[in-house]
C-alpha cells in the first residue's frame, strides 16, 4: 500500500469512500440477513399490520361513540360494549406489536455487534503504521460511528425500518380515509412529506459534510479526557502543575466543536419552523374541507368528529413518518462508511505468498527508506544490509537512530516509504500476513500485558496450550519460581481489571514473561529481540544471556540493545547512525577501528566502571 494515499486527503477519501452513497443498494445489502430470515420477515409484516391499525382504531371508536350518543336508542350498556370491543382490539394489536418489536430487538443488536467484531478484526490486521496517521484515524472513525449504539447507526437503522412499517400502514389508512373527502387533502399531505424530507435531507447532508470535523474534534476531546484521568500520568500532572497546559490545549478544541454544533443547531431551528408551518397548513386544509363538507350536509356529525380526530392523528403520523425516512437516509451514509472500511484493503501484505522450506532464513534490506506520517524526515535513508541464515546479528546505535522502526518494517507492521525487504529472496509484501508473522519470535522494547492468565499470555492462545512447554519457557527466563508461588500457578490471571485475584508483575517480570512467550512459539525461523532485557537487573540479564546459545539455535536472530557489552554473543554487529549502517563487523573488529562504536563502548565502559567504584 502506497503511503502517499493516506497523506493526500482527496486520494485517501477516494480510496476509503469510493463511489456515490445510494440508499437502495445500502439498504439491500444491509438487509441481507433479514431477507434470509423468514422469522424476521414475518415479524416485520406482523408488526406493520398490528401497529399500523392502532390510529385507525382510535378514529373508528370516536365515530361509533359519537354516533351512539346521537342516537335515540343510546344506552350505557351499548356504550360500554363499544368501548370494551375497542379496548380489546387495541390491547390485542398493541400487545402483538410490542411483543414482535421487543422479541426481535436483541437480534438486531446481535447484527450490530457482529459488524463491530468484523471491523475491529479489520483494524487489528491493518498496517500498524496507520494508527500513527491522525488524518487516517479521523477518517476511519466514520466506520465506527454507525456501530456506537442501539438507537442510531446500523442498529438504529434496523429498528427504525422495522418501526416505519407500522407508521407507513397508518399513513396509508388515514390517507385513504381523508382522501375520500377531498383529493386536496392527499395533495397537501404529499407536499408536507416532500417539504419535510427536503428540509431534513439538507440537514443530513450538512451534518455529514462536517462529520470529519466532528470526528476529529471528538477524538481529540476523548484523548485529552482520557489522559487527564490517566492514573499513570497523574503524578506528572500534579507535580509539574500541568493542569493549566491541559486546559489551554482543551479549550480551542472544545470551542471549535461548539461552533460546529451551534451552526448545525441554528440551521435545524430555521428548518423546523418551515416544517411546523407546513404541518399547520395541512391541518388548516383538512379542517376547511371537513367544515365545508359538514355545512353542505355531505357528512354527519359523527363522521365530522371522526374525520377531525383523524386529521390530528394524520399530521402527527406524517411528521413521524418523515422523521423516520430522514433518519434512514442519514444513517445510510454512515452505514455505507462502515461497509467501505470493511471492504478497503488496509494491509500492504499479499494474501497468497509464503516463505518455503524450514530452518533459519536470510534477511535482506535493499535501499529502504522510511518516514513517519506527516513528517519529511527520513528515519531510515536508503538502508541496505543482509543478515545471513542462522547468523546472530546485533543492531546498536544511539537513541532515535531508528532501531525499533527497522524491526517494525522487518515484521511487516510498517511499510517502507521506498525500497524492498526480502526474506529468503521473497519480498515480504507478497507474503500472507499469517505466514509472515509465523516466521518470527519477537520481544519488543515496550511491554504490554493483557488481562489473560499467565498460561494464555505465554501461549498467546486460549485453548490447546502445552503447559509443559509453557513452564519450561518460564523456567528458562527465571520467572517460574515466582509463578509457581501463586495459588493458581500458571493459570493465575494477570492485572485486576477483569479478575479480583489478578496479579500485577513488576516491569522486569513482565519482560521475562514476554521472552517466555517468544520462546514458547515453535517453528519460528527468526528471533527478534528489541531491548529484551532493558527492565532486568544485571544478574537476571546475565542469566538469560547464558541461555541464548540454546534459545537461538536453529534460528536467525536480530538482537537490539543500547548496552553494547551485551552484544558479545552475536556473530556480527551493525551500527545504525543517521538512517544508515555506519559500521558492521565483530566486536573485536569494530573496537580496532576509529569510529562511533568504539567511542560508545568506551564511554559506556567508563560509566559502568565509575558506578562500580562508587559502589
Amino acid at each position: 500500500m502506497i503511503s502517499a494515499i493516506w497523506e493526500d486527503k482527496e486520494r485517501r477519501k477516494a480510496y476509503l469512500h469510493p463511489g456515490k452513497k445510494r440508499l437502495l443498494p445500502t439498504l439491500w445489502r444491509m438487509y441481507k440477513p433479514v431477507r434470509q430470515s423468514p422469522r424476521i420477515l414475518a415479524a416485520c409484516v406482523g408488526y406493520a399490520l398490528s401497529n399500523g391499525v392502532l390510529p385507525l382504531l382510535g378514529v373508528l371508536v370516536t365515530y361509533v361513540l359519537v354516533g351512539l350518543l346521537s342516537s335515540s336508542a343510546a344506552n350505557p350498556q351499548t356504550m360500554f360494549m363499544a368501548a370494551g370491543i375497542y379496548a380489546l382490539a387495541f390491547f390485542l394489536c398493541s400487545a402483538l406489536s410490542n411483543q414482535l418489536n421487543n422479541r426481535n430487538y436483541t437480534w438486531f443488536t446481535w447484527l450490530r455487534l457482529d459488524y463491530l467484531n468484523r471491523i475491529n478484526a479489520k483494524l487489528m490486521t491493518m498496517d500498524l503504521g496507520l494508527f500513527e496517521n491522525s488524518a487516517f484515524m479521523d477518517d476511519v472513525q466514520t466506520g465506527f460511528y454507525s456501530l456506537n449504539g442501539n438507537n442510531d447507526g446500523l442498529e438504529g437503522y434496523y429498528h427504525k425500518i422495522f418501526e416505519s412499517g407500522g407508521t407507513l400502514v397508518s399513513v396509508l389508512l388515514l390517507s385513504a380515509l381523508l382522501a375520500l373527502q377531498s383529493p386536496l387533502i392527499l395533495l397537501a399531505s404529499l407536499a408536507v412529506i416532500v417539504i419535510g424530507l427536503a428540509a431534513k435531507t439538507h440537514l443530513v447532508k450538512l451534518r455529514y459534510r462536517h462529520q470529519e470535523d466532528f470526528m476529529r474534534h471528538g477524538r481529540r476531546l476523548r484523548l485529552l479526557g482520557s489522559e487527564a484521568a490517566n492514573f499513570q500520568a497523574g503524578k506528572d500532572l500534579r507535580l509539574y502543575n500541568m493542569a493549566g497546559h491541559f486546559k489551554k490545549v482543551f479549550e480551542p478544541v472544545f470551542d471549535a466543536n461548539m461552533r460546529l454544533h451551534r451552526m448545525i443547531t441554528g440551521r435545524e431551528l430555521t428548518l423546523s419552523f418551515l416544517e411546523s408551518m407546513t404541518l399547520a397548513a395541512l391541518d388548516i386544509v383538512c379542517a376547511c374541507v371537513l367544515v365545508n363538507r359538514r355545512l353542505a350536509g355531505a357528512i354527519s356529525t359523527a363522521e365530522f368528529v371522526m374525520l377531525l380526530s383523524a386529521t390530528v392523528l394524520y399530521a402527527q403520523t406524517i411528521l413521524e413518518f418523515t422523521q423516520q425516512l430522514s433518519f434512514i437516509k442519514a444513517e445510510s451514509l454512515y452505514v455505507q462508511d462502515t461497509f467501505n472500511i470493511l471492504e478497503a484493503q488496509l494491509s500492504s501484505l499479499s494474501d497468497t505468498g509464503k516463505v518455503p522450506g524450514e530452518g533459519p532464513v536470510t534477511v535482506r534490506f535493499e535501499e529502504v527508506s522510511f518516514s513517519y506520517p506527516g513528517s519529511d524526515r527520513l528515519v531510515l535513508d536508503n538502508l541496505s544490509f543482509e543478515i545471513k541464515a542462522g547468523e546472530r546479528c546485533a543492531l546498536v546505535g544511539l537513541n532515535g537512530a531508528g532501531k525499533t522502526t527497522l524491526v517494525k518494517l522487518l515484521l511487516g507492521l510498517y511499510q517502507p516509504t521506498s525500497g524492498q525487504i526480502y526474506i529468503n529472496d521473497v519480498n515480504i509484501k507478497t507474503i500472507h500476513q499469517d505466514n509472515l508473522f509465523s516466521l518470527f519470535g519477537a520481544v519488543f522494547q515496550e511491554v504490554n500485558v493483557l488481562a489473560f492468565t499467565i498460561a494464555e499470555t505465554v501461549a498467546a492462545r486460549e485453548d490447546g496450550i502445552d503447559e509443559a512447554r509453557g513452564i519450561e519457557s518460564l523456567k528458562t527466563t527465571g520467572l517460574w519460581e515466582k509463578v509457581s508461588s501463586f495459588d493458581k500457578g500458571i493459570h493465575t490471571p494477570l492485572l485486576k481489571v477483569m479478575q479480583e485475584d489478578g496479579v500485577i508483575l513488576s516491569g522486569g517480570e513482565n519482560q521475562k514473561l514476554m521472552i517466555a512467550r517468544a520462546l514458547y512459539r515453535q517453528n519460528t525461523r527468526i528471533m527478534v529481540m528489541d531491548e529484551p532485557t532493558a527492565a532486568l537487573d544485571a544478574l537476571a540479564e546475565q542469566a538469560i544471556y547464558q541461555q541464548f546459545d540454546a534459545l537461538l539455535q536453529g534460528r536467525t536472530s536480530l538482537f537490539i540493545s543500547h548496552r553494547l557489552a551485551s552484544t558479545h554473543f552475536c556473530d556480527r554487529i551493525l551500527l545504525l547512525d543517521g538512517g544508515h549502517i555506519a559500521q558492521h563487523g565483530t566486536h573485536e573488529e569494530l573496537m580496532a577501528q576509529e569510529g562511533l562504536y568504539r567511542h560508545l563502548f568506551t564511554t559506556q565502559g567508563k560509566y559502568y566502571q565509575e558506578q562500580e567504584a562508587i559502589a
